[in-house]
């Protein structure tokens, strides 16, 4: 009798269950953020404006905060918000991965994985355009205003759309365990 060797039915270079527990860790991960940002007395106002913000708004913001929470804003707050854009950029690039390897189109796999992978990227672009904004306050230039506000709508919007893309991925890397 002769061993047989059991064949996958999708790749295993990136397992089953990431899809769920990738996921998981981003929304954890959102949440921790958000706790210590709160627990540093620093609501984060600017990175969580769907509409955008101005230059009023900034020095609004930034002259209510007074200098001690702007300082735990730009030492404490943004690095730990760049490590979860950070990580939500990699578990995207990763979702992507593990859809494309299950044999699905590269548009697919796109739209899975790709809101979380480039938020990532905005948002880490967002905190430095927002700690380029603490260095120079009280001098707020509009410029700088722009960026960082241009960035924070696009990161909501991805970051949106990632976690739609997230549940299609669970979806899509389960379905062929369904059939």
């Amino acid at each position: 009798m002769t061993e047989l060797e059991s064949v996958p039915l999708y790749s295993t270079m990136i397992p089953l269950g990431f899809f769920v527990w990738g996921p998981v860790l981003v929304m954890l991960m959102f949440w921790l953020t958000g706790l210590w940002a709160s627990r540093q007395g620093v609501a984060r106002m600017l990175e969580s404006d769907w509409n955008g913000f101005n230059a009023a708004d900034v020095e609004k913001l930034f002259a209510a905060y007074g200098e001690e929470r702007r300082n735990k804003y730009r030492r404490k707050v943004l690095p730990a918000d760049v490590a979860f854009a950070l990580v939500y950029a990699i578990i995207g690039a990763l979702i992507l991965a593990g859809v494309l390897t299950r044999g699905y189109p590269w548009w697919v796999a796109a739209l899975c994985g790709g809101g979380w992978l480039l938020g990532g990227l905005c948002d880490v672009a967002e905190n430095f355009a927002i700690a380029r904004l603490l260095d120079k306050y009280p001098k707020v230039e509009p410029g700088d205003v722009a960026t960082a506000s241009r960035f924070t709508q696009v990161k909501l919007v991805l970051f949106a759309l990632g976690i739609v893309g997230a549940l299609a991925a669970v979806y899509l890397a389960f379905k062929p365990l369904a059939a």
